[in-house]
């Protein structure tokens, strides 16, 4: 018994000085990403602006547009990438269920009836008389009900733990990818839903060139029988006009393509009332960004908090292979009653129980065990490394769009002079073909250049339009819809 009680002492105290060595997880440490501090330099304090910038309001208040918020709305609701991301979303929440669940012990009840019969018996023969005899075989059943718990691993070295770590960190890296997801895709819908609205319109512009075109040709064919115009002006009158309704043909077709893609993202048919009109329209509403925008409000992105979370479940698995290599104790225990009637069972039967713990110690594995760390180690610093990488990219993309953003104001301005300069043009040339001051080929051209100035300040506002819905991808969807006045350098 004293030797039992040894043994006991020593494993108590094993036991106890492993659990001390604490936790074998590292430390996630700090990505680098080898970025200036903000995106344009200005003299509005970094403090201030990143207040105001991390501001959790997604993107409520961009959309200005009814129908392209409707729109959106159901493209969430409806759109099946969306949906299958949710669910991975689900599965990891199961997954991390299931670890957390590793580190309880499990018990398991049993009830069991056993009916035993010893066969044979015992021959013998009686003295007085001289007779034989032959004991017969009896039978009996025993119940038992028990509660046990089987091979609970003492977490030791926080092995489980760790486990219950990664766990946790791929669920909320996935929650963040399916947020990421979701962003992609109102920003898909936002971009085909302004692509619609950039050819509808341009359709509307080819339709008008058509009808100018086609009024040009009806006043040269009247010139042309009263013998005031020649056979060529009538034929470039003609080749104008084909050109002008092939062009009209090729616009309705990408305003059907357009809209057959916003139908795809929002995953059903769209009514005319929910598509965008000839109409020129604001459909965005951007805040002004201030200069001096903190590098900082990057780390709201979706993407780069999954790339977090990514490295930090790479963390907890370098902690579980380290803890791996360490002895496992594990315990086994059993508890009930036992009768050999039924009715007896919780009365007067019998209690047993045992209690088995295990110490499993690894002595050689062929550094097996060995190189799981490593693998978890290279592992963890590739996170690391994408996690680095992809600060960079999103700063490159934030940066990108803000230079964009920069030259559109003075573009914008630009493309409205020029239209409206050649539309001033296009009207003296009309006046002055019709007194026979100018040629046919004057006309035509001032025609084709109102034309080619009006499309190009529809193109202008889509990229305008465009470039706001990138910058709600790239800064997360978030930004203060409210800046104070000296953020916004008033």
């Amino acid at each position: 018994m004293n030797h039992i009680r040894s043994r006991s002492a020593i494993l108590a105290a094993l036991t106890l000085a492993l659990a001390g060595c604490g936790s074998l997880v590292p430390p996630v440490g700090t990505p680098q990403g080898s970025l200036r501090d903000t995106f344009r330099p200005d003299t509005v304090t970094a403090e201030a602006t990143l207040t105001n910038a991390a501001e959790a309001s997604e993107w409520d208040g961009f959309f200005v547009d009814a129908g392209l918020r409707r729109v959106v709305a159901l493209a969430l609701a409806g759109n099946r990438s969306l949906r299958a991301s949710m669910a991975a979303v689900d599965r990891a929440r199961a997954q991390y269920g299931i670890s957390e669940a590793a580190r309880w012990p499990e018990l398991e009840g049993t009830a069991s009836a056993t009916r035993q019969r010893n066969a044979g018996g015992v021959a013998g023969a009686t003295a007085g008389s001289g007779a034989t005899g032959t004991t017969s075989g009896n039978a009996g059943t025993s119940y038992s009900v028990s509660l046990g718990l089987t091979a609970w691993e003492i977490d030791l070295f926080n092995r489980l733990a760790s486990l219950e770590g990664a766990a946790l960190s791929r669920f909320l890296a996935q929650q963040q990818t399916q947020q990421s997801a979701r962003l992609t895709l109102v920003t898909q819908v936002a971009e085909a839903w302004l692509a619609l609205s950039a050819e509808v319109q341009r359709v509307r512009l080819a339709d008008e060139l058509r009808a100018s075109q086609q009024r040009t040709l009806n006043l040269i064919e009247r010139q042309y029988q009263l013998g005031a115009a020649s056979g060529l002006q009538l034929a470039r009158a003609q080749t104008a006009f084909e050109a002008a309704r092939a062009e009209a043909a090729r616009s309705a077709a990408a305003a059907n393509q357009a809209r057959l893609a916003l139908e795809l993202l929002a995953g059903q048919p769209l009514p005319d009332s929910l598509l965008p009109t000839a109409q020129v329209t604001e459909a965005t509403a951007l805040p002004d960004l201030p200069g001096g925008l903190p590098a900082a409000v990057l780390l709201q992105r979706p993407d780069l908090l999954a790339a977090e979370q990514a490295l930090q479940a790479a963390a907890f698995d370098v902690g579980a292979a380290r803890a791996a290599r360490f002895p496992r104790l594990t315990l086994t225990a059993n508890a009930g009653r036992r009768s050999p009637e039924l009715g007896d069972l919780f009365s007067s039967g019998s209690s047993f129980w045992s209690v088995i713990p295990s110490l499993e110690l690894p002595l050689f594995d062929a550094g097996a065990r060995r190189a799981q760390v490593d693998v978890s180690e290279a592992t963890r610093r590739e996170a690391m490394a994408n996690y680095e990488a992809a600060l960079q990219s999103a700063f490159r993309e934030v940066a990108d769009a803000l230079a964009v953003r920069d030259s559109l104001t003075e573009r914008l301005a630009a493309q409205a002079a020029q239209v409206n300069a050649a539309q001033r043009t296009l009207d003296l040339a009309e006046q002055s073909y019709r007194l026979g001051a100018s040629s046919q080929l004057e006309l035509l051209d001032a025609q084709r250049e109102f034309s080619i100035a009006r499309q190009g300040l529809v193109s202008l506002r889509q990229i305008e339009q465009s470039n706001r819905v990138v910058l709600l991808r790239t800064l997360g969807g978030r930004w203060s819809l409210s800046l104070p006045a000296a953020a916004n350098g008033g």
